[in-house]
């Protein structure tokens, strides 16, 4: 799987954008249930996309709460 908008993945970790949009899931175990370790670029990386994924996050909040006023 590769990362999108709402998907972001390096090495075995993988976070994603809940359905309901108000969190962000992450998993970051092996297939083998043991914990996923990141060489410091794989890190830096992770952390650049989970930025990004935050910032979706919040763009898809604010455009939530701006449909809700609208229907006032």
């Amino acid at each position: 799987m590769k990362s999108t908008a709402e998907v972001v993945k390096v090495s075995d970790v993988f976070a994603w954008i809940e359905t309901q949009r108000e969190s962000i899931a992450m998993r970051a175990t092996t297939r083998d249930g043991k914990p996923v370790e990141l060489t410091a670029d794989q890190t830096r990386l992770l952390a650049q996309r989970l930025t990004k994924l935050a910032d979706v996050l919040d763009s898809l909040v604010e455009q939530e709460r701006e449909r809700a006023q609208s229907d006032e």
